[in-house]
């Protein structure tokens, strides 16, 4: 997850980390090439990484796991998986019972935001519900990354929750070039999971209205499969000036030179945590279209992009991107200066620095 790679990345130098992670990619079962699983991985010299092969592991793994590390903090990542969160999330609260001097602290990521929890809606409720039968609220350093999501958290269990914020370290990438702009066409790019969350299928409708030409390159792993079968059946409706591309899943290292294919940067999201796609679109030099449940709410103000309602995205989701492929090339440079301006302006490492000692202090 990016998060946790900008994070070993920032902080490595003031903190050990050991990582447990999944064996293989999202929605696969084949094993990652050049990794060894159930053993300790040296990660860039920074970090050991367990690709732990979960399916078949015994159900006192988590916990011989923590004894043999003696961590001082336990940094659980998320809250709906049956065995990255919830099983690891119960060893810690037992193992920080025996061993007082570990910290527990649960990372929400996003996923108490109301647009998260629509999603699977009942699973979440019945989890959510037996999150507070046995109290477990009570029993970790809840970690928000803005205000926001301080405040999601304490809708579900309350204002005395123990909760500190530290937001995400970002991962800037040098401004990218772009194909040359034509007046009345666009390309545009989307790096993300193909799933209701990250509203692809929103993009689709609003194309259908565009009077121009339009090439939308798509990259990212198919979460649900039912989702991405209807939009490839808009897909094949679309109007001839609209020509749309998958590509499948996109490996980090590619990501830079990828971003050269694109002139802007597209995510509607119903909600996200933070967006690390969309700030190294920026980063890049690519103006973003996004929705004001991301952290990026004012991208028209400084010309970085557009920021669409999102209970708007039916009437303003089209308007954004006519509004774009419109431009002519000398307007459009301006929007790529002023987003990479706009990156590199958003956050202070620094001052991230400060928020995840004050988070991960075992005083």
């Amino acid at each position: 997850m990016q998060s946790l790679v900008n994070l070993i990345r920032q902080m490595h130098q003031q903190l050990d980390f050991f990582v447990v992670c999944k064996p293989h990619e999202m929605n696969e079962t084949g094993v990652l090439p050049g990794i060894k699983v159930n053993e300790w991985n040296n990660w860039e010299q920074i970090a050991k990484v367990m690709y732990w092969n979960y399916r078949e592991s015994s159900r006192n793994t988590l916990q011989d796991l923590y004894k043999e590390v003696r961590p001082d903090i336990i940094f659980i990542n998320g809250l709906f998986s049956l065995h990255f969160n919830l099983l690891p999330l119960r060893a810690a609260i037992s193992f920080s019972g025996k061993y007082n001097d570990c910290k527990v602290v649960l990372s929400a990521r996003g996923m108490l935001h109301p647009g998260a929890l629509s999603q699977k809606k009942f699973k979440k409720k019945i989890f959510l519900f037996l999150f507070k039968l046995f109290g477990w609220q009570h029993k970790v350093q809840w970690h928000a990354t803005d205000e926001q999501e301080l405040k999601f958290i304490q809708q579900q269990f309350g204002e005395l929750t123990n909760i500190k914020v530290a937001g995400n370290f970002p991962n800037l990438l040098t401004q990218a070039t772009a194909p040359v702009k034509r007046e009345h066409a666009l390309i545009m790019g989307t790096v993300a999971l193909i799933s209701p969350m990250k509203n692809h299928l929103q993009v689709l409708k609003a194309l259908q209205s565009v009077q121009a030409n339009i090439v939308w390159h798509i990259y990212g792993p198919v979460k649900e499969e039912a989702y991405w079968q209807q939009c490839k059946q808009l897909i094949q409706q679309l109007p001839s000036n609209i020509a749309v591309h998958y590509h499948g899943d996109l490996p980090p290292a590619e990501l830079s030179k990828t971003m050269e294919e694109f002139q802007l940067f597209i995510m509607p999201s119903k909600s996200e945590n933070f967006g690390h796609a969309i700030l190294e679109a920026l980063s890049a030099g690519k103006p973003v279209i996004t929705t004001n449940t991301t952290p990026f709410k004012n991208l028209q103000q400084v010309k970085a992009g557009y920021t669409v309602a999102v209970d708007q995205l039916e009437t303003e989701l089209p308007r954004a991107i006519q509004h774009f492929a419109t431009m002519q090339q000398h307007e459009f440079n301006d929007c790529s200066k002023a987003a990479a301006e706009y990156a590199r302006g958003f956050v202070s490492t620094d001052q991230l620095q400060q928020q995840y000692q004050h988070l991960f202090t075992t005083a």
